[in-house]
């Protein structure tokens, strides 16, 4: 069994209107021999307000909410965990080999969280989970373990509740919730997998300003040429 279709759930966040993303997501997933039955395995239609309140941009809170609602779903369905992906999602070439060591490591394993893809600088010559133990910035390919959905709904819940600068955690980035969450409840197991079996594809962004490239309509193309050009070198080399 591979990495993905460990889970029970594995739900991939993207704006219907990105039509790029989508199709270089699935491109991925095919160039790895991973499977989308649009049900275990799918896109998950991506949250759109029309305001930020409190967030830091519209595009933060609707990838807040995009978050939250999958984990709504998986608590609804009752599944035992749900993988989590966005779709820049970008995989190791080696995923293959190590995505089936990190889910055969997880046996016996006490985990609410798993990051496959972070911003962490584990030991990856000896490939293996390690506990959490400082932010991790990028939600990009992360699993909740399902006994864990209830707790940390609550949480968001609770944190979309309180204004920004609230003492305990209020409107913020996503990323930013989870490493509080971890941050201050000590019983929450997070781990990363010392080897990052996942990346954050170049693609343009939908969460932050866009720069003068992206917003000229005669630049959008040549920016989009870079970026897959980028993409391939990167594919070659991690």
């Amino acid at each position: 069994m591979n990495v993905i279709e460990y889970f029970d759930r594995t739900r991939i966040i993207n704006i219907p209107a990105r039509t790029d993303r989508r199709q270089e997501t699935t491109a991925e997933f095919a160039r790895h021999g991973f499977a989308l039955d649009n049900e275990k395995i799918g896109f998950y239609a991506a949250v759109q307000p029309d305001a930020q309140e409190g967030f830091p941009s519209i595009g933060a809170r609707g990838c807040f909410l995009s978050h939250l609602g999958i984990l709504e779903e998986a608590e609804r369905l009752n599944v035992d965990n749900v993988l989590i992906l966005e779709d820049d999602i970008q995989f190791s070439q080696r995923i293959g080999t190590f995505g089936k060591q990190a889910v055969e490591a997880l046996r016996g394993l006490e985990w609410d969280i798993l990051y496959l893809g972070h911003s962490c600088e584990g030991n990856a010559d000896e490939p293996g989970w390690a506990l959490v133990d400082g932010p991790i910035h990028l939600t990009h390919f992360y699993a909740v373990n399902g006994k864990s959905l209830a707790k940390l709904r609550a949480f968001l819940t609770q944190v979309l509740e309180r204004p920004p600068g609230h003492p305990e955690g209020g409107s913020m980035h996503y990323d930013a919730a989870l490493n509080t969450l971890i941050h201050t409840d000590k019983s929450i197991q997070a781990y990363y997998f010392t080897w990052n079996l996942g990346y954050q594809r170049p693609s343009r962004t939908d969460l932050h300003a866009l720069s003068i490239f992206d917003r000229l309509a005669i630049l959008r193309p040549v920016m989009a040429l870079y970026r897959r050009l980028k993409a391939a070198k990167l594919r070659r080399v991690r």
